[in-house]
């Protein structure tokens, strides 16, 4: 490389460089503190994780290249970034808070989409499974129609009906409670005792909202999910396909109206899609008093989307004392005696 190309290289290099320090905070900022603001700084904001991976490749060019200043601007967003994240989804499964004996579920999701292809394989998932329940999103017309053939020792518990491929359907291997619908088709539920806590087990699947369209109707969707979650008597277990990251607005309903805490983990997303355009939008949301206590991904089906498995753990329920069932140690004259 001649002089003057060198020189070139180096002045664009140094463009770039000087464009993005500005660049990534700013977006940072604005996609973090505007996102309520309009949908399109919203979606921005979806990538964090892509940020922070650009973030820290950009501070590790900085310091290859001594330049400290840029090189902290750059750690900076990656830090400020995987906290945004961390703050919304787990970077790392985190440890149980719950007592010992609290009882223990697992539950496996899988989208669908694409099986079709693989009936040998959703049969093969279904027979050697461990999980409590199995709940399935865009079940094709296909897989249904063969689906006594397909469910190895699961029952079917509730679905959705649809001939355009977008089938909800929950699978157990004893029966539930109680079960039905809400938003629609967009969503359906059982209810389930697990030992001494019943419990309401949501799932959903929304369509990509990422247009000022279905942004609104999505948001609306997701006030009615979180409201239906609060009026629930048990706590509530939300698994599927919301369209969005934890962390953005368009979901922030199901903590602030619902109460309910995202316990997904960052790299356990169902998707196999490539890094740069991968998205945490496969959800676990849960009332306090259930935890996670692992969350895996697995390609059974060898399609795009990988199936989430969790281990669920919750508190069991504990027998209060009324001060009525209390019984004195002394006698009642002995009680009235004054002091000596």
């Amino acid at each position: 490389m001649g002089y003057l190309s060198k020189r070139k290289f180096e002045e664009r290099e140094h463009f770039l460089i000087t464009g993005l320090v500005f660049l990534i905070p700013i977006l940072t900022v604005l996609c973090t503190l505007g996102r309520s603001l309009n949908w399109r700084l919203d979606y921005l904001g979806e990538f964090k994780m892509q940020t922070a991976g650009l973030s820290f490749i950009l501070c590790f060019w900085c310091l290859f290249k001594k330049n400290w200043e840029k090189m902290f601007v750059f750690l900076i967003c990656a830090a400020l970034n995987l906290i945004l994240m961390a703050s919304h989804s787990y970077l790392m499964q985190k440890k149980s808070d719950l007592p010992e004996d609290s009882h223990v579920f697992t539950v496996t999701y899988q989208n669908m989409k694409g099986a079709d292809d693989h009936i040998d394989l959703v049969q093969k998932m279904m027979e050697n499974l461990n999980s409590d329940l199995v709940l399935w999103t865009n079940v094709p017309v296909k897989i249904y129609r063969h689906l006594e053939n397909l469910t190895g020792p699961y029952h079917l518990q509730n679905q959705t009906l649809d001939t355009t491929g977008k089938m909800k359907l929950i699978f157990a291997r004893t029966p539930g409670v109680d079960r039905g619908e809400t938003l629609g088709e967009d969503s359906l539920w059982v209810s389930r005792v697990v030992e001494t806590r019943k419990l309401t087990l949501l799932l959903a699947f929304f369509d990509d909202p990422w247009n000022e369209k279905n942004y609104t109707k999505t948001k609306q969707k997701v006030f009615e999910l979180a409201d239906f979650a609060r009026s629930r008597d048990e706590p509530v277990v939300l698994i599927g396909n919301l369209g969005a990251s934890a962390w953005s607005w368009l979901l922030s309903d199901l903590e602030s109206h619902a109460g309910l805490k995202p316990q997904g983990k960052i790299w356990a997303s169902g998707t196999n899609m490539p890094f740069y355009i991968r998205r945490p939008i496969d959800h676990i949301y849960t009332h306090p008093g259930i935890e996670t206590a692992d969350i895996n991904t697995f390609d059974w089906l060898q399609t795009d989307y990988d199936a989430i498995t969790a281990v669920f753990k919750i508190a069991p329920l504990r027998k209060e004392i009324e001060f009525l069932e209390l019984q004195p140690t002394l006698d009642e004259a002995e009680l009235l005696q004054p002091p000596t």
